[in-house]
């Protein structure tokens, strides 16, 4: 029998965009610091949008249950990810790779801009080693505001304007603070990820309470 040998661009092609089968192939082939990050910020956008797409069955969902919902999906995908472990203290999401990797996520809701802060010192000066190949971590807001493009704006700016150490870098698909880690002084990055869950359709109102609805007077 011929042991046939595929080459990554193959095995890639073998997937047909399947993004779940694609990023499990980069798991086991990119074992840089830098590319596990990128891995990650995948597999945590693709739960992202499972759990947008599925909103309607998400209300009313507390802060823990959110971030449990988001860790066994990404532990469907085959990623060493657990909830509640003990790194620091308490931390909401946990993954670990290759050579001591080690992503840190803090998730809230998007209620209060001071809660959002104390979660980000929560994963800044507690969890968080500041190691190499352990400076990198999100924080995970979900939202059930309408409008929660512009709760997070403001969530970034209640943050610069809390920690003058830290700089924002927005672009299309990425907003991250970085700053220096009290503990290494190596510079941390976080990412910052929205996850909208609100939801309200209009199709079984009046045409005057949906009105009222989209003025914001109900």
């Amino acid at each position: 029998m011929t042991e046939e040998r595929y080459s990554l661009r193959e095995l890639r092609l073998m997937t047909n965009g399947d993004l779940p089968a694609t990023l499990s192939l980069d798991r086991l082939f990119n074992r840089s610091f830098e590319e596990q990050n990128k891995i990650v910020n995948k597999s945590i956008d693709l739960c992202a949008r499972i759990l947008v797409e599925n909103r309607h069955l998400k209300q009313k969902r507390s802060e823990d249950e959110l971030t449990i919902d988001l860790v066994m999906m990404l532990q469907a995908q085959g990623v060493d990810a657990t909830h509640d472990t003990q790194i620091g203290g308490h931390c909401d999401i946990v993954i670990r790779g290759y050579f001591g990797f080690l992503w840190i996520g803090e998730s809230k809701l998007g209620t209060d801009y001071n809660w959002i802060l104390k979660g980000y010192e929560q994963l800044d000066t507690r969890y968080s080693t500041g190691l190499e190949g352990q400076d990198t971590g999100s924080m995970l807001i979900f939202s059930y505001r309408k409008n929660s493009a512009s709760m997070f704006s403001r969530w970034l700016k209640h943050l610069k304007s809390n920690r003058s150490d830290v700089s924002i870098i927005e672009n299309d698909n990425d907003t991250v603070s970085i700053h220096k880690h009290e503990g290494t002084e190596r510079p941390f990055t976080v990412r910052h990820i929205l996850v909208s869950l609100y939801w309200k359709p209009m199709d079984n109102k009046t045409p005057s309470q949906r009105n009222l609805a989209r003025s914001g007077n109900s």
